[in-house]
Protein backbone atom coordinates (compact mmCIF):
# COMPACT_ATOMS: atom_id res chain seq x y z
CA UNK A 1 0.00 0.00 0.00
CA UNK A 2 2.76 2.27 0.80
CA UNK A 3 4.43 1.59 -2.89
CA UNK A 4 1.39 2.38 -4.50
CA UNK A 5 0.77 5.81 -2.53
CA UNK A 6 4.34 6.71 -2.78
CA UNK A 7 4.16 6.30 -6.79
CA UNK A 8 0.74 7.79 -7.39
CA UNK A 9 2.46 11.16 -5.69
CA UNK A 10 5.08 10.86 -8.60
CA UNK A 11 1.85 10.56 -11.12
CA UNK A 12 0.70 13.94 -10.08
CA UNK A 13 4.10 15.69 -10.45
CA UNK A 14 3.93 16.17 -13.98
CA UNK A 15 5.39 19.09 -15.47
CA UNK A 16 3.30 21.19 -17.39
CA UNK A 17 3.24 24.64 -18.55
CA UNK A 18 1.79 26.76 -21.23
CA UNK A 19 4.01 27.25 -24.21
CA UNK A 20 4.60 30.46 -26.19
CA UNK A 21 2.22 31.91 -28.92
CA UNK A 22 2.26 28.38 -31.87
CA UNK A 23 3.96 29.28 -34.22
CA UNK A 24 3.19 27.38 -37.87
CA UNK A 25 3.61 24.08 -38.27
CA UNK A 26 4.25 22.19 -41.73
CA UNK A 27 2.28 18.88 -41.72
CA UNK A 28 2.77 16.20 -44.17
CA UNK A 29 -0.08 14.44 -45.57
CA UNK A 30 -2.19 11.93 -43.81
CA UNK A 31 -1.62 8.58 -45.49
CA UNK A 32 -2.90 4.84 -45.26
CA UNK A 33 -6.08 3.53 -45.73
CA UNK A 34 -8.99 5.88 -46.94
CA UNK A 35 -11.70 4.77 -44.03
CA UNK A 36 -9.00 5.55 -41.40
CA UNK A 37 -8.27 9.06 -42.90
CA UNK A 38 -11.47 10.12 -43.10
CA UNK A 39 -12.45 9.37 -39.36
CA UNK A 40 -9.14 10.60 -38.10
CA UNK A 41 -8.34 13.29 -40.18
CA UNK A 42 -10.72 15.94 -38.52
CA UNK A 43 -9.71 15.22 -35.12
CA UNK A 44 -6.53 16.22 -35.95
CA UNK A 45 -7.95 19.71 -37.05
CA UNK A 46 -9.07 20.54 -33.34
CA UNK A 47 -7.99 24.09 -32.52
CA UNK A 48 -5.81 22.93 -29.62
CA UNK A 49 -3.81 21.16 -32.27
CA UNK A 50 -2.76 24.71 -33.67
CA UNK A 51 0.61 25.23 -34.41
CA UNK A 52 1.64 21.48 -32.59
CA UNK A 53 4.04 19.71 -35.08
CA UNK A 54 1.90 16.25 -35.06
CA UNK A 55 3.91 12.68 -35.41
CA UNK A 56 1.56 9.70 -35.89
CA UNK A 57 1.37 6.06 -36.67
CA UNK A 58 -1.11 2.99 -36.84
CA UNK A 59 -0.58 -0.18 -37.95
CA UNK A 60 -1.12 -4.03 -36.68
CA UNK A 61 0.11 -4.88 -33.27
CA UNK A 62 0.95 -8.65 -35.12
CA UNK A 63 3.23 -6.45 -37.59
CA UNK A 64 2.63 -5.04 -41.13
CA UNK A 65 3.00 -2.36 -43.07
CA UNK A 66 1.40 1.41 -41.39
CA UNK A 67 -2.40 1.50 -42.05
CA UNK A 68 -2.14 5.11 -40.75
CA UNK A 69 0.71 7.97 -40.75
CA UNK A 70 1.62 11.27 -40.47
CA UNK A 71 4.64 12.28 -40.04
CA UNK A 72 5.58 8.69 -39.00
CA UNK A 73 9.27 9.28 -39.72
CA UNK A 74 10.02 12.76 -38.16
CA UNK A 75 12.11 12.82 -34.95
CA UNK A 76 10.12 14.31 -32.24
CA UNK A 77 10.14 14.50 -28.49
CA UNK A 78 8.20 11.47 -26.70
CA UNK A 79 8.22 12.53 -23.23
CA UNK A 80 7.28 9.80 -21.17
CA UNK A 81 7.01 7.68 -24.01
CA UNK A 82 10.86 7.08 -23.29
CA UNK A 83 10.34 4.88 -21.14
CA UNK A 84 8.95 2.56 -23.55
CA UNK A 85 12.61 2.12 -24.36
CA UNK A 86 13.95 1.62 -20.84
CA UNK A 87 11.57 -1.01 -19.74
CA UNK A 88 11.90 -3.02 -22.79
CA UNK A 89 15.37 -3.26 -22.72
CA UNK A 90 15.48 -4.14 -19.22
CA UNK A 91 13.27 -6.95 -20.04
CA UNK A 92 14.88 -8.59 -22.77
CA UNK A 93 18.08 -7.58 -21.38
CA UNK A 94 17.90 -8.42 -17.35
CA UNK A 95 15.45 -10.54 -17.91
CA UNK A 96 11.63 -10.38 -16.08
CA UNK A 97 12.86 -11.91 -13.12
CA UNK A 98 16.02 -10.74 -12.09
CA UNK A 99 16.52 -8.85 -8.99
CA UNK A 100 18.88 -6.85 -6.63
CA UNK A 101 20.26 -7.20 -3.26
CA UNK A 102 20.79 -4.48 -1.04
CA UNK A 103 22.90 -5.61 1.95
CA UNK A 104 23.96 -5.17 5.30
CA UNK A 105 27.82 -6.13 6.00
CA UNK A 106 29.77 -6.26 9.56
CA UNK A 107 33.31 -7.10 10.54
CA UNK A 108 33.24 -10.62 12.42
CA UNK A 109 31.17 -10.33 15.50
CA UNK A 110 32.54 -10.32 19.15
CA UNK A 111 29.80 -10.53 22.27
CA UNK A 112 27.61 -8.54 19.93
CA UNK A 113 30.07 -5.60 18.82
CA UNK A 114 31.26 -5.31 15.60
CA UNK A 115 34.09 -2.69 14.48
CA UNK A 116 32.38 -1.32 11.75
CA UNK A 117 29.11 -1.84 9.60
CA UNK A 118 28.39 -1.41 6.10
CA UNK A 119 25.30 -1.16 3.59
CA UNK A 120 25.77 -2.07 -0.23
CA UNK A 121 23.63 -0.83 -2.47
CA UNK A 122 23.25 -2.30 -5.82
CA UNK A 123 20.50 0.15 -7.34
CA UNK A 124 16.90 -1.20 -6.10
CA UNK A 125 14.68 1.09 -7.72
CA UNK A 126 11.50 0.25 -5.23
CA UNK A 127 13.63 -0.05 -2.07
CA UNK A 128 11.23 1.32 0.96
CA UNK A 129 12.44 2.26 4.28
CA UNK A 130 10.23 -1.25 5.62
CA UNK A 131 12.52 -2.77 4.09
CA UNK A 132 15.83 -0.90 5.30
CA UNK A 133 14.14 -2.17 8.79
CA UNK A 134 14.21 -5.68 7.81
CA UNK A 135 17.87 -5.53 7.27
CA UNK A 136 18.55 -3.74 10.58
CA UNK A 137 15.92 -6.21 12.14
CA UNK A 138 17.92 -9.23 10.76
CA UNK A 139 21.39 -7.68 12.03
CA UNK A 140 19.60 -7.41 15.39
CA UNK A 141 18.49 -11.11 15.51
CA UNK A 142 21.96 -12.18 14.39
CA UNK A 143 23.42 -10.67 17.28
CA UNK A 144 24.42 -7.29 16.66
CA UNK A 145 24.29 -4.84 19.71
CA UNK A 146 27.43 -2.34 19.23
CA UNK A 147 29.00 -0.64 16.12
CA UNK A 148 32.42 0.61 17.54
CA UNK A 149 33.46 2.07 14.51
CA UNK A 150 32.00 4.06 11.24
CA UNK A 151 28.92 2.91 9.43
CA UNK A 152 29.26 3.06 5.90
CA UNK A 153 27.49 3.29 2.66
CA UNK A 154 28.72 1.26 -0.51
CA UNK A 155 27.08 2.67 -3.44
CA UNK A 156 30.29 1.62 -5.86
CA UNK A 157 27.80 0.06 -8.34
CA UNK A 158 27.32 2.93 -9.66
CA UNK A 159 29.49 6.01 -10.98
CA UNK A 160 29.28 8.79 -8.09
CA UNK A 161 26.93 11.25 -10.15
CA UNK A 162 23.31 11.16 -9.32
CA UNK A 163 21.32 14.10 -11.17
CA UNK A 164 20.69 11.95 -14.71
CA UNK A 165 21.15 14.25 -18.14
CA UNK A 166 18.62 16.48 -18.73
CA UNK A 167 17.23 17.28 -15.32
CA UNK A 168 18.89 20.55 -14.30
CA UNK A 169 16.63 22.37 -17.13
CA UNK A 170 14.39 22.59 -14.04
CA UNK A 171 15.46 23.17 -10.55
CA UNK A 172 12.47 22.43 -8.41
CA UNK A 173 12.27 20.52 -5.60
CA UNK A 174 9.48 18.13 -6.64
CA UNK A 175 9.28 14.41 -6.36
CA UNK A 176 9.44 13.74 -10.41
CA UNK A 177 13.03 14.93 -10.72
CA UNK A 178 14.61 12.88 -7.80
CA UNK A 179 17.91 12.21 -8.19
CA UNK A 180 19.35 8.94 -8.53
CA UNK A 181 21.90 6.34 -6.49
CA UNK A 182 23.04 2.96 -6.02
CA UNK A 183 21.70 3.45 -2.54
CA UNK A 184 18.42 4.90 -2.44
CA UNK A 185 15.57 5.06 -0.35
CA UNK A 186 11.72 5.94 -0.81
CA UNK A 187 12.20 6.97 -4.30
CA UNK A 188 14.74 9.42 -3.06
CA UNK A 189 11.88 12.06 -1.90
CA UNK A 190 10.76 12.83 1.62
CA UNK A 191 6.97 12.94 2.55
CA UNK A 192 5.73 16.28 4.32
CA UNK A 193 2.61 16.05 6.03
CA UNK A 194 0.87 19.20 7.65
CA UNK A 195 -1.59 19.33 10.32
CA UNK A 196 -3.64 22.52 11.72
CA UNK A 197 -2.80 23.59 15.20
CA UNK A 198 -6.38 23.14 16.85
CA UNK A 199 -7.37 26.62 17.54
CA UNK A 200 -6.02 30.21 15.38
CA UNK A 201 -2.05 31.26 16.08
CA UNK A 202 -0.83 27.68 16.74
CA UNK A 203 1.85 26.49 14.57
CA UNK A 204 0.55 23.32 11.96
CA UNK A 205 2.15 20.01 13.29
CA UNK A 206 4.67 19.54 10.66
CA UNK A 207 6.03 15.69 10.14
CA UNK A 208 9.05 14.53 7.66
CA UNK A 209 8.80 10.70 6.66
CA UNK A 210 11.38 8.80 7.04
CA UNK A 211 12.97 11.07 9.82
CA UNK A 212 16.92 11.40 10.62
CA UNK A 213 19.12 13.76 11.23
CA UNK A 214 19.74 14.20 7.82
CA UNK A 215 16.20 16.18 7.39
CA UNK A 216 15.43 19.66 9.43
CA UNK A 217 12.01 21.12 9.60
CA UNK A 218 11.81 24.46 9.27
CA UNK A 219 8.25 25.47 10.71
CA UNK A 220 7.43 28.90 9.77
CA UNK A 221 3.71 28.30 8.96
CA UNK A 222 0.40 29.23 11.54
CA UNK A 223 -3.40 28.29 11.66
CA UNK A 224 -5.68 30.70 11.25
CA UNK A 225 -9.52 30.55 11.69
CA UNK A 226 -10.68 30.47 8.60
CA UNK A 227 -9.74 30.71 4.79
CA UNK A 228 -7.96 28.49 2.05
CA UNK A 229 -4.83 27.00 2.39
CA UNK A 230 -1.85 29.20 1.38
CA UNK A 231 1.18 26.76 2.05
CA UNK A 232 4.43 27.35 0.43
CA UNK A 233 6.70 24.04 1.46
CA UNK A 234 10.33 24.22 -0.18
CA UNK A 235 13.35 21.55 0.65
CA UNK A 236 16.53 22.86 0.45
CA UNK A 237 19.97 22.40 1.15
CA UNK A 238 21.82 23.83 4.06
CA UNK A 239 24.95 22.65 5.75
CA UNK A 240 24.84 19.15 4.53
CA UNK A 241 20.90 18.89 5.72
CA UNK A 242 17.91 18.88 3.99
CA UNK A 243 15.53 21.78 5.20
CA UNK A 244 11.99 21.24 5.03
CA UNK A 245 10.72 24.54 5.11
CA UNK A 246 7.18 25.22 5.47
CA UNK A 247 5.31 29.23 5.38
CA UNK A 248 1.81 30.42 4.85
CA UNK A 249 -1.58 29.17 6.40
CA UNK A 250 -3.85 26.44 7.15
CA UNK A 251 -6.91 26.80 9.12
CA UNK A 252 -8.56 25.17 11.49
CA UNK A 253 -10.00 21.79 10.85
CA UNK A 254 -8.68 21.76 7.27
CA UNK A 255 -7.62 18.27 6.43
CA UNK A 256 -3.89 17.64 6.30
CA UNK A 257 -1.61 18.33 3.83
CA UNK A 258 0.66 16.16 2.22
CA UNK A 259 3.25 16.08 -0.47
CA UNK A 260 6.92 15.10 -1.41
CA UNK A 261 9.91 16.94 -2.19
CA UNK A 262 12.79 15.48 -3.68
CA UNK A 263 16.16 15.08 -1.48
CA UNK A 264 19.42 16.45 -2.95
CA UNK A 265 21.91 13.96 -1.27
CA UNK A 266 20.75 10.25 -1.43
CA UNK A 267 24.36 9.08 0.05
CA UNK A 268 23.25 11.03 3.22
CA UNK A 269 19.65 10.43 3.18
CA UNK A 270 19.97 6.52 2.98
CA UNK A 271 23.03 6.76 5.88
CA UNK A 272 20.90 8.70 8.54
CA UNK A 273 17.91 7.12 8.08
CA UNK A 274 19.73 3.68 8.24
CA UNK A 275 21.32 5.04 11.59
CA UNK A 276 17.96 6.38 12.68
CA UNK A 277 16.70 2.59 12.17
CA UNK A 278 19.64 0.96 14.70
CA UNK A 279 19.26 3.01 17.00
CA UNK A 280 15.46 2.52 17.09
CA UNK A 281 16.08 -1.21 17.64
CA UNK A 282 18.59 -0.97 20.05
CA UNK A 283 22.14 -0.88 18.01
CA UNK A 284 24.52 1.46 19.26
CA UNK A 285 26.55 3.04 16.78
CA UNK A 286 29.88 4.73 17.82
CA UNK A 287 31.17 6.18 14.54
CA UNK A 288 30.54 8.56 11.36
CA UNK A 289 28.31 7.48 8.86
CA UNK A 290 30.27 7.63 5.35
CA UNK A 291 31.20 6.73 2.25
CA UNK A 292 32.66 3.62 1.74
CA UNK A 293 36.11 4.77 0.35
CA UNK A 294 38.29 1.25 -1.26
CA UNK A 295 37.56 -2.67 -0.52
CA UNK A 296 35.76 -3.80 2.13
CA UNK A 297 37.68 -5.62 5.22
CA UNK A 298 38.20 -9.23 3.97
CA UNK A 299 36.83 -10.69 7.18
CA UNK A 300 33.53 -9.78 6.88
CA UNK A 301 29.91 -11.49 7.84
CA UNK A 302 26.77 -10.95 5.67
CA UNK A 303 23.74 -9.49 8.49
CA UNK A 304 21.28 -9.17 6.06
CA UNK A 305 19.95 -8.96 2.73
CA UNK A 306 16.91 -7.33 0.98
CA UNK A 307 15.81 -8.96 -2.38
CA UNK A 308 14.20 -6.09 -4.66
CA UNK A 309 10.32 -7.25 -6.73
CA UNK A 310 11.84 -8.13 -10.02
CA UNK A 311 11.86 -6.26 -12.96
CA UNK A 312 8.96 -7.59 -14.61
CA UNK A 313 7.05 -5.50 -10.97
CA UNK A 314 9.68 -2.75 -11.70
CA UNK A 315 8.72 -2.15 -15.22
CA UNK A 316 5.14 -2.21 -14.24
CA UNK A 317 5.57 0.58 -11.61
CA UNK A 318 8.05 2.78 -14.62
CA UNK A 319 5.08 2.54 -17.29
CA UNK A 320 1.68 2.80 -15.16
CA UNK A 321 2.49 5.02 -12.87
CA UNK A 322 5.26 7.14 -15.06
CA UNK A 323 7.99 7.33 -12.33
CA UNK A 324 10.93 8.83 -13.23
CA UNK A 325 13.31 7.84 -10.71
CA UNK A 326 12.62 3.87 -11.36
CA UNK A 327 13.55 4.93 -14.76
CA UNK A 328 16.29 6.31 -14.40
CA UNK A 329 17.30 3.59 -12.02
CA UNK A 330 16.43 0.62 -14.67
CA UNK A 331 19.00 2.91 -16.66
CA UNK A 332 22.26 1.95 -14.55
CA UNK A 333 21.50 -0.79 -13.46
CA UNK A 334 21.29 -1.78 -17.40
CA UNK A 335 25.08 -0.19 -17.16
CA UNK A 336 26.11 -1.80 -14.23
CA UNK A 337 24.93 -5.27 -14.97
CA UNK A 338 25.45 -5.30 -18.60
CA UNK A 339 29.04 -3.01 -19.37
CA UNK A 340 29.99 -3.10 -15.64
CA UNK A 341 29.92 0.58 -14.71
CA UNK A 342 26.38 1.68 -13.86
CA UNK A 343 26.84 4.97 -14.96
CA UNK A 344 24.46 6.77 -17.29
CA UNK A 345 26.40 7.23 -20.30
CA UNK A 346 26.68 2.78 -20.02
CA UNK A 347 22.84 2.83 -19.40
CA UNK A 348 21.75 4.74 -22.16
CA UNK A 349 24.91 2.60 -24.72
CA UNK A 350 22.92 -0.56 -23.68
CA UNK A 351 19.75 0.77 -24.66
CA UNK A 352 20.22 2.21 -27.93
CA UNK A 353 22.42 -0.90 -28.35
CA UNK A 354 19.43 -2.99 -28.02
CA UNK A 355 17.17 -1.10 -30.27
CA UNK A 356 19.13 -0.37 -33.03
CA UNK A 357 20.90 -3.96 -33.46
CA UNK A 358 18.35 -6.14 -31.53
CA UNK A 359 15.00 -4.00 -32.63
CA UNK A 360 16.22 -2.71 -35.39
CA UNK A 361 14.89 0.88 -35.22
CA UNK A 362 18.19 2.64 -36.94
CA UNK A 363 18.84 5.59 -34.93
CA UNK A 364 17.44 6.91 -31.63
CA UNK A 365 18.69 9.90 -29.52
CA UNK A 366 18.30 9.32 -25.61
CA UNK A 367 19.23 12.05 -23.10
CA UNK A 368 17.99 9.73 -20.09
CA UNK A 369 15.65 6.89 -19.63
CA UNK A 370 12.58 9.04 -18.27
CA UNK A 371 12.04 11.17 -20.80
CA UNK A 372 12.22 13.88 -18.49
CA UNK A 373 13.50 16.90 -19.99
CA UNK A 374 16.84 16.66 -22.19
CA UNK A 375 16.69 16.17 -26.07
CA UNK A 376 15.41 12.81 -26.92
CA UNK A 377 14.20 12.05 -29.95
CA UNK A 378 12.33 8.86 -31.86
CA UNK A 379 9.75 8.72 -34.52
CA UNK A 380 6.29 7.54 -34.14
CA UNK A 381 7.27 4.64 -36.88
CA UNK A 382 10.08 2.93 -34.21
CA UNK A 383 7.55 3.10 -31.22
CA UNK A 384 5.22 1.26 -33.55
CA UNK A 385 8.02 -1.06 -34.66
CA UNK A 386 9.25 -1.35 -30.58
CA UNK A 387 6.37 -2.37 -29.86
CA UNK A 388 5.45 -5.08 -32.63
CA UNK A 389 8.71 -6.26 -32.04
CA UNK A 390 8.02 -6.54 -28.13
CA UNK A 391 4.71 -8.83 -28.93
CA UNK A 392 6.20 -11.00 -31.69
CA UNK A 393 9.13 -11.90 -29.93
CA UNK A 394 10.27 -15.45 -28.86
CA UNK A 395 10.05 -16.51 -25.68
CA UNK A 396 7.02 -14.32 -24.95
CA UNK A 397 7.33 -11.20 -22.62
CA UNK A 398 3.35 -10.43 -22.15
CA UNK A 399 5.12 -8.69 -18.74
CA UNK A 400 5.53 -5.69 -21.52
CA UNK A 401 1.83 -5.85 -22.48
CA UNK A 402 1.14 -5.82 -18.54
CA UNK A 403 3.08 -2.64 -17.20
CA UNK A 404 1.25 -0.51 -19.58
CA UNK A 405 -1.75 1.88 -17.97
CA UNK A 406 -5.20 0.26 -18.96
CA UNK A 407 -7.71 3.35 -19.86
CA UNK A 408 -9.93 4.34 -17.77
CA UNK A 409 -8.98 1.47 -14.93
CA UNK A 410 -5.37 2.38 -13.45
CA UNK A 411 -2.13 4.19 -14.11
CA UNK A 412 -2.20 7.49 -16.03
CA UNK A 413 -5.09 6.60 -17.92
CA UNK A 414 -7.32 5.37 -15.19
CA UNK A 415 -9.32 9.10 -15.67
CA UNK A 416 -8.89 8.76 -19.54
CA UNK A 417 -10.86 6.56 -22.25
CA UNK A 418 -13.94 5.51 -19.44
CA UNK A 419 -16.18 4.89 -22.64
CA UNK A 420 -13.89 2.77 -24.46
CA UNK A 421 -14.51 -1.04 -24.19
CA UNK A 422 -12.74 -2.50 -21.22
CA UNK A 423 -8.93 -3.23 -21.21
CA UNK A 424 -9.22 -2.36 -24.66
CA UNK A 425 -6.37 0.38 -24.51
CA UNK A 426 -3.18 -0.42 -23.15
CA UNK A 427 -0.23 3.11 -23.28
CA UNK A 428 2.13 4.60 -22.16
CA UNK A 429 1.18 8.67 -21.60
CA UNK A 430 4.06 11.44 -21.88
CA UNK A 431 3.63 15.01 -20.98
CA UNK A 432 5.78 17.77 -21.09
CA UNK A 433 5.73 21.46 -21.74
CA UNK A 434 4.48 21.56 -25.02
CA UNK A 435 4.69 18.22 -25.88
CA UNK A 436 1.42 15.09 -25.56
CA UNK A 437 2.57 12.06 -26.11
CA UNK A 438 0.50 8.48 -26.21
CA UNK A 439 1.66 5.25 -27.73
CA UNK A 440 0.58 1.41 -26.85
CA UNK A 441 -1.62 -1.37 -28.00
CA UNK A 442 -5.62 -1.13 -28.82
CA UNK A 443 -8.11 -3.37 -31.00
CA UNK A 444 -9.40 -2.99 -34.38
CA UNK A 445 -13.36 -3.39 -34.84
CA UNK A 446 -12.21 -6.96 -35.91
CA UNK A 447 -10.70 -7.87 -32.88
CA UNK A 448 -7.56 -7.86 -33.98
CA UNK A 449 -5.19 -5.61 -32.22
CA UNK A 450 -3.22 -2.98 -33.02
CA UNK A 451 -0.23 -0.71 -32.44
CA UNK A 452 -0.14 3.12 -32.63
CA UNK A 453 2.06 5.78 -31.18
CA UNK A 454 0.85 9.91 -31.07
CA UNK A 455 3.80 12.04 -30.67
CA UNK A 456 2.66 15.47 -30.47
CA UNK A 457 5.16 18.52 -30.37
CA UNK A 458 5.10 22.41 -29.65
CA UNK A 459 2.14 22.00 -28.41
CA UNK A 460 0.36 25.94 -27.67
CA UNK A 461 -1.40 24.99 -24.86
CA UNK A 462 -2.21 22.65 -21.56
CA UNK A 463 -2.66 18.76 -22.15
CA UNK A 464 -6.19 18.20 -21.36
CA UNK A 465 -7.85 19.38 -24.23
CA UNK A 466 -5.23 17.44 -26.12
CA UNK A 467 -6.19 14.25 -24.22
CA UNK A 468 -9.89 14.44 -25.38
CA UNK A 469 -8.32 14.59 -28.99
CA UNK A 470 -6.03 11.28 -28.48
CA UNK A 471 -8.70 9.96 -26.98
CA UNK A 472 -11.28 10.39 -29.98
CA UNK A 473 -8.48 8.66 -32.45
CA UNK A 474 -8.45 5.74 -30.03
CA UNK A 475 -12.19 5.60 -30.70
CA UNK A 476 -11.16 6.25 -34.25
CA UNK A 477 -8.79 2.99 -34.36
CA UNK A 478 -11.11 1.00 -32.95
CA UNK A 479 -14.38 1.44 -34.70
CA UNK A 480 -12.04 0.45 -38.47
CA UNK A 481 -11.74 -2.80 -39.92
CA UNK A 482 -8.59 -3.13 -41.42
CA UNK A 483 -8.32 -5.03 -44.38
CA UNK A 484 -7.21 -8.54 -44.80
CA UNK A 485 -2.94 -9.40 -44.83
CA UNK A 486 -2.02 -8.55 -48.50
CA UNK A 487 -5.01 -6.68 -49.34
CA UNK A 488 -3.35 -3.10 -48.45
CA UNK A 489 -2.22 -4.28 -45.44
Amino acid sequence: MLAARLLWLFVLCVPVGVAAEPRPAARGPLTGDPTLIAAVAPLLEAPVLKGARLGLCVAGADGGAALLALDADAPLHPASNVKLLTTAAALVRLGPDFTLDTELWSTPLTEGRAQSLWLVGRGDPGLLVEDLWRLVDEAYQRGLRRVEGDLLLDESSFTPDHEAPGFDARTTDEAFRAPTGALSLNFNAVRVRVEAGVSPGMAPRITVDPASSHVRVDNRATTRRRGRPTLKIQAVTEAGQLVVRVEGALAVGEPAFETRRRVSDPVAFVGETLRALLVQRGIEVVGATRLLSGPPPAERVLLGRQTSRPVAWLVAQVNKYSNNFMAEQLLRVLGAVRRGRGGFDEGRQEIIDFLEREVGLGTVRLANGSGLFGDSAVTPAQLVRLLQWMRARRPALPEYDASLAIGGADGTLRKRMKAAPAYSVRAKTGTLDGVVALSGYTTFADGSPAAFSMLFNDVPDRPWDVWQVQDAVIAAIQGFTPPPRGLGR
